[in-house]
């Protein structure tokens, strides 16, 4: 079955390809004045490149979702997008996971370090007047 291809009409694929071109921009805006990591923003450049060949290229699209079983080009585009949501949450996930255990790593280490600087505060307290004693 031939997918519809009604929507094609008109310059609305360009436009959507431009937004994404657009956004790119912006996101490699944030890059270079380090707002946001590279690595947390490859995903994100993925998922801009493959909605923008979508639009860029929506004949090759509508065939590639035509084999896939989509009766349309917009239920297919959704699912991409859906799709690509779903791994850029699992990403922030992850990151979200690492940070939250090195934040306990570090709770623990700054708790030794506080409780070796009490001791030794502890320690020079009780040096201090035994000093004081012999001196006089």
């Amino acid at each position: 079955m031939e997918p519809n291809q009604d929507w094609l009409i008109g310059s609305g694929t360009w436009v959507f390809a431009a937004v994404c071109f657009i956004i790119a921009l912006v996101l490699f805006r944030l890059l270079l004045r380090e707002r946001i990591t590279l690595q947390g923003s490859m995903s994100y450049l993925s998922f801009l490149l493959v909605l923008g060949m979508i639009g860029l290229f929506p004949h090759q699209a509508s065939r590639v979702a035509g084999y896939l079983g989509f009766t349309l080009l917009s239920n297919f585009l959704f699912c991409t997008a859906i799709a690509m949501l779903a791994m850029l949450h699992l990403r922030a996930l992850v990151t979200l996971s690492r940070v939250q255990i090195r934040t306990v790593a570090l709770t623990q280490e700054l708790a030794i370090l506080s409780e070796k600087i009490d001791r030794v505060e502890a320690r020079l307290r009780e040096d201090a007047p035994a000093q004081t004693a012999r001196g006089s």
